[in-house]
């Protein structure tokens, strides 16, 4: 097939494929004579429903315009509502002056929609609070409403400009004077072209008409109220409805009384607009009850976490979803006050106070079955639960972030897991949802880096009060996996294994590591308290009082050392003593936390380490002036030099200490 059948083929398809047109509904009054359409609107009580069917199609505007039809247009002017309307100045015809009197349009302070022209002479549409402020203004100045002549701004501007350019010209400035006084002294001429005593009369009936109309609004209102209390309904509900809302519009804007009959003729049209108009009352009668109790249960939980009642408390959505709070959130009807009193009741605490408990369980029991328990049991209360454990350590699957919290940890605990809420994911926001265990995933780097930690202290991660015995060893973990000779405190080895695919680690005595540390200990969360957002962090971050570790704390050469000669005999000669040698086994033990990797002898690692560390200082001293930084140059450095992302505590010294607000 060629291309060009294709295309014709293509395009044919797709032709087909769109749906035709509906045909125009048929309209019954294009098809009567000529004669029995001007009975019909020979019979309408003003112009401006003439011109209203004249804007509807092609078809009437040609039929209506007509000049042989210009009698229907005067008839109606003649006879129109309030004594009929005064006759137009030459330069309108029937449809433009209808059009003239009866146009809407813009306020032209505030572009409120305005039924009639203020001012016919100047075209000037103001509404009414437009009206009566300007009112004020020429009060404030000491001159009457009727004092003074009244200018278009853009009037003024064109004539003060034609003054100033006939000005240069002596020669025609005398004949535009003679003109402009000739104009200004007939009274039959206006800028705009339009009689003033024409403009004169229409101002006279526009005022008649509109106290008419209001009149009229009150006749109708009352009517209908009596129309409302008789036949059951609710006034202003009626009053709403599309159907009878239009009919009070029409008969005002004709200056006609409502009659029953009007009513009976679209009752059943109303009847189901009150049922829409009912129904819709309630759903919102429904949500407004339904968000305050969701704001007194937002309340209560806030409460709660203040005094510290219910510990760990799960996120809000979890918090939502406990069939008591459920419960009480469905409760309309009632006000903040008295919902806040009945979460606060006893009853109410205790229902809570057990659904929580039970919460903790099955949350818990899940996020053990993530970590590999499987139906935990344990009949011993000196056991701590899997998800209470050092070792349980979660992260997102959805967003992969953590609160600020645990953002130097870079991952999550039971307590950091339930509290979760997704915000935003690839810059898209998240619902807040109730806790679910299947959105959570173990950390296997933390997991495998506490677990190694906690064997080479000799302490076992479900004994309870290991958190204690672990944050009391101090900042004495070395990091092996560093280039540099990085000490860590126990628990910042968390969020530091991360940085590492295997992250082998060592205990040092205490003076081994304050020798590394030097004169500046480590200073904890101060790299996320100067990564925040804010004006004093920004401050903090200017100045120039940071030190890279990584530079400072190289990791010494280390030397073969031969197996016999006198470098053995030396080494023979300084070799510890029994009980020495047992110290340095057990607060030096080097762990590699990769499981893949060959196991080795701990004791005869140790005894190694030792050995060197003997034959080389255990820090080499930098040979010239550490370089100092501002925060984001030591950024810069860190990521460009080391190849370090993130900015840790353990990785830079802070030379002066900060001044940081008061809470």
């Amino acid at each position: 097939m060629s291309a060009r059948r294709y295309k014709k083929q293509k395009i044919s398809n797709s032709e087909s494929d769109v749906k035709a047109p509906t045909a125009p509904r048929t309209c019954y009054i294009a098809k009567l004579p000529l004669e029995l359409l001007a009975e019909i609107l020979l019979c309408t009580k003003s112009p401006a429903d003439i011109l209203a069917l004249t804007r509807c199609s092609k078809f009437f505007c040609r039929t209506l315009l007509h000049e042989a039809n210009q009698y229907i247009w005067r008839y109606a002017r003649q006879n129109c509502l309030r004594g009929g309307l005064p006759e137009p100045c030459p330069r309108f015809t029937e449809s433009s002056f209808a059009a003239f009197v009866f146009d809407a349009g813009p306020c032209e302070i505030c572009d409120k929609k305005v039924n009639f022209y203020s001012s016919f002479g100047l075209r000037v549409r103001l509404c009414a609070n437009c009206r009566a402020a300007i009112h004020n203004i020429r009060l404030q100045f000491n001159t009457g409403p009727n004092t003074g002549a009244v200018y278009l701004y853009s009037d003024w501007s064109r004539a003060l400009q034609e003054y100033l350019d006939v000005s240069q010209k002596p020669d025609i400035l005398e004949g535009y004077i003679d003109a402009t006084l000739l104009k200004k002294e007939c009274p039959d001429k206006d800028v705009h072209g339009a009689p003033e005593q024409m403009c004169v009369a229409l101002h006279a009936w526009r005022k008649e008409y509109v106290e008419a109309q209001n009149v009229m609004k009150d006749v109708n209102t009352k009517f209908s109220r009596e129309l409302a209390a008789r036949e059951g309904l609710t006034f202003w509900d009626m009053m709403n409805t599309p159907t009878y809302s239009l009919l009070m519009k029409l008969k005002n804007a004709s200056l006609e009384e409502i009659q029953y009959l009007d009513y009976k003729t679209r009752e059943a049209a109303i009847a189901a607009e009150l049922v829409k108009v009912v129904e819709s009352r309630s759903r919102r009668a429904h949500e407004a009850g339904y968000a305050t109790c969701r704001r007194a249960v937002e309340k209560h939980y806030s409460r709660l976490r203040a005094l510290k009642r219910e510990t760990p408390l799960p996120s809000l959505s979890s918090f939502r979803e406990l069939p008591t709070i459920r419960q009480i959130q469905q409760s309309v009807g009632q006000s903040v006050k008295e919902v806040d009193t009945n979460l606060q009741s006893q009853p109410i605490q205790t229902l809570v106070h057990s659904e929580l408990a039970k919460f903790h369980l099955e949350a818990k029991n899940n996020l053990a079955a993530i970590l590999g328990f499987q139906d935990w049991k344990t009949p011993s209360s000196k056991k701590l639960h899997p998800s209470d454990r050092l070792t349980a350590k979660f992260q997102c699957r959805t967003c992969h972030r953590v609160e600020a919290k645990y953002k130097d940890f870079g991952s999550l605990d039971y307590d950091g897991a339930i509290m979760h809420s997704c915000s935003v994911t690839l810059d898209k926001s998240v619902p807040q949802r109730p806790f679910k265990a299947a959105r959570f995933e173990k950390d296997t780097k933390a997991i495998t880096a506490v677990s190694s930690l906690l064997e080479a202290c000799d302490i076992s991660e479900d004994e309870k009060g290991s958190h204690e015995l672990l944050s009391a060893i101090g900042p004495r973990v070395l990091c092996l996996s560093c280039d540099a000779q990085i000490i860590l405190e126990p628990l910042d080895v968390i969020g530091h294994s991360h940085r590492h695919e295997s992250m082998s680690l060592a205990i040092l005595p205490q003076d081994e590591a304050s020798k590394i540390i030097g004169d500046h200990p480590l200073s904890h969360g101060l790299a996320v308290r100067l990564t925040s957002k804010g004006k004093i962090s920004l401050e903090m971050r200017k100045l120039k009082v940071y030190l890279c570790r990584h530079c400072m704390q190289v990791k010494p050469k280390i030397m073969s050392i031969p197996t016999t000669g006198r470098a053995a005999e030396a080494l023979a000669g300084n070799t510890p003593s029994t009980s020495t040698s047992a110290a340095i086994t057990k607060t030096s033990i080097s762990v590699n936390t990769d499981d893949s990797a060959p196991t080795t002898d701990i004791t005869s690692k140790a005894v190694a380490d030792t050995a060197i560390r003997k034959v080389h200082s255990p820090a080499a001293k930098p040979s010239r002036k550490p370089a100092t930084y501002i925060f984001d140059g030591l950024r810069s450095h860190l990521k460009e030099l080391h190849k370090i992302d993130s900015v840790r505590d353990e990785d830079f010294i802070c030379t002066q200490e900060l001044q940081w607000p008061k809470k």
